[in-house]
């Protein structure tokens, strides 16, 4: 019974199996004579397109760079363009970025600049050097105890909000209530604030110095010096791109292939030192301890701030004469040399020697065109005198040795008529009326003959710090139509500075090597050292001197250098 039931199960699931099988077999084809014909204008049938899903696929997210606050404009500008082009765009924060640009990025940064900046303050500031522990002291704290005298309590700072950022990364934020001024990103802006409420200190970029600032020495070094170790020196500071993925490391790579940086913004070998002096008059007593103490002694003591000079230059007012008599230690002022003292202009590394001295032809014009051989033959470049007027007028263009154009040009505003050189005969070159030599001075500036112009004056000699208006007046004309520096080749007493534009004035510099010491006025003296850097003029050092032995400029000890400084400074014209 059993066995019957589950043969009954079998044979209906059989039956149905051959059911669906006849119900799903393929339609066997009609013959051709019996498809159907449709007519030949009819359209055809429209096939709906099956639709296939785009698959979504993520964007990736914008690479990205980021700009620590502080890093200097000029390289942000480089740099940025550049980043553009590898299709970056700038984070909101470091966390964001592939790459970043920060200062002191360590060792494994794909690309490193060296940046070096200055501690800086107004011209006409007294103190001269400032410790870094002092300094960071006063930014920290508030403290001020271990600063120079400036003559306030809390002088301030006067600072780009660049600046302020670069000084809280390398040192730390800045002390509540520290007076710092900032307002201006401007550097002349900047300059013209600091000015207005000096004294005042300041962090500037090496490169963007101007003469209108002082740069104070950190713990006696500065970034004047050529020799300078930026290794050591506290505001050297090093900028570089560091890497967070492959991908910026690929991209930092490719930079640092293109030079993209500059390596610094402080070459040395872009840097010019020129040294003016004022009055050299070898003769009278100042020979007379030549002959006594040796050919070098008036250059002992200040040999050294002459050690670093590209081009020197004085003012020599007394010509080299082969019948020159033995020196007398006083007499009547008509001067020649000996021409064994020679050897101490050549020992301070005299490049160029001033003629426009009212002494020139003391002892005939015969003996000045032998000077002038004696200068030629010995590598001495001379101007603002000459073998005859055009001679004396022209200007003299050096080439320092970073290929820097410097043209030197002089005239002799006081006489006497017997220095004059004229069409025919040999003296120093006459200002006149001042048209001669201001044309002069706007032809080498219009045809670009020189990068530097330096014009000297032997005007008319005062026994006074001050000036008048007359001399302000025709030092400034010689600004105004080019000169980049003016100074006074007369003054036995050193006189008061001034700025016209962007022009460095000195009214007058005093002696160098000259025997006068009546009065304290006329022991004073100055040289000057102008810093150019990449042919333009950034900054001026000042030596200040004593005449000792009727012949010797000696250092001023601090304390004097201080007050005689401080006496310049409110008699000049600011």
């Amino acid at each position: 019974m059993r066995r019957s039931k589950i043969f009954t199960r079998l044979l209906t699931i059989a039956l149905l199996l051959s059911a669906c099988r006849t119900q799903t077999a393929a339609p066997v084809p009609l013959p051709t004579s019996a498809q159907p014909v449709l007519p030949t204008d009819a359209a055809a049938p429209q096939i709906e397109p099956v639709s296939t899903p785009t698959p979504i696929i993520p964007t990736p997210e914008p690479a990205r760079y980021w700009v620590q606050p502080g890093i200097p404009e000029s390289l942000v500008g480089q740099i940025t363009p550049l980043f553009a082009a590898a299709g970056l765009t700038e984070a909101a924060s470091a966390e964001e970025a592939i790459l970043r640009v920060m200062a002191d990025p360590g060792p494994e940064a794909a690309l490193t600049t060296e940046w070096v900046y200055a501690l800086a303050a107004p011209f006409p500031t007294v103190p001269d050097n400032i410790s870094w522990a002092a300094f960071e002291t006063y930014w920290l704290t508030g403290d001020s105890s271990g600063l120079p005298d400036f003559g306030v309590t809390s002088p301030p700072f006067v600072l780009r909000s660049g600046e302020i950022a670069l000084l809280t990364e390398i040192i730390g934020p800045p002390a509540g209530g520290l007076p710092i001024q900032t307002s201006y990103d401007d550097i002349n802006m900047l300059t013209e604030f600091a000015w207005n409420v000096r004294p005042a200190i300041s962090i500037l970029p090496f490169d963007q110095l101007t003469p209108q600032w002082k740069v104070l020495t950190v713990d006696g070094a500065s970034p004047l010096d050529k020799s300078l170790d930026t290794s050591t020196y506290p505001l050297s500071v090093r900028f570089g791109i560091l890497a967070a993925d492959p991908r910026g490391e690929q991209i930092a790579a490719g930079l640092a292939s293109q030079n993209a940086w500059a390596v610094t913004n402080r070459d040395p070998s872009k840097m010019t030192v020129i040294v003016m002096t004022g009055v050299t008059a070898l003769a009278r007593a100042t020979a007379s301890m030549m002959e006594l103490k040796g050919y070098d002694y008036p250059a002992q003591a200040i040999l050294p701030f002459f050690a670093d000079a590209d081009i020197t230059h004085t003012s020599n007012e007394v010509a080299f004469a082969p019948n020159c008599p033995p020196p007398q230690w006083e007499g009547d002022p008509l001067f020649c040399s000996s021409i064994n003292y020679l050897s101490l202009l050549k020992l301070i590394g005299l490049d160029v020697v001033e003629l426009t001295g009212n002494h020139v032809n003391d002892w005939g014009r015969d003996n000045l065109s032998y000077t002038i051989g004696v200068y030629e033959q010995n590598g001495i470049a001379y101007y603002g005198g000459g073998r005859d007027l055009e001679d004396a007028a022209s200007a003299r263009i050096i080439l320092a040795p970073d290929g820097t154009r410097i043209a030197f040009i002089g005239c002799n505003a006081a006489g006497p008529t017997l220095a004059f050189a004229n069409e025919e005969l040999p003296g120093s070159a006459p200002c006149g009326d001042w048209l001669d030599i201001t044309s002069r001075i706007q032809q080498i500036k219009a045809n670009d003959q020189a990068d530097i112009v330096i014009a000297t004056l032997q005007y008319w000699e005062r026994q006074r710090y001050n000036v008048d208006e007359q001399q302000i007046a025709d030092f400034s004309a010689l600004a105004a139509a080019g000169a980049d520096i003016v100074s006074g080749s007369q003054a036995h007493q050193p006189q008061g500075f001034n700025f016209a534009g962007e022009s460095f004035i000195h009214f007058g510099v005093g002696n160098l090597f000259f025997d006068q010491m009546q009065t304290l006025g006329y022991r004073q003296m100055f040289a000057d050292k102008h810093i150019l850097y990449e042919g333009r003029h950034i900054s001026t050092i000042l030596f200040t001197g004593l005449m000792e032995d009727y012949s010797q400029p000696n250092p001023m000890t601090p304390e004097d250098r201080a007050a005689f400084l401080q006496l310049i400074f409110d008699e000049s014209v600011w």
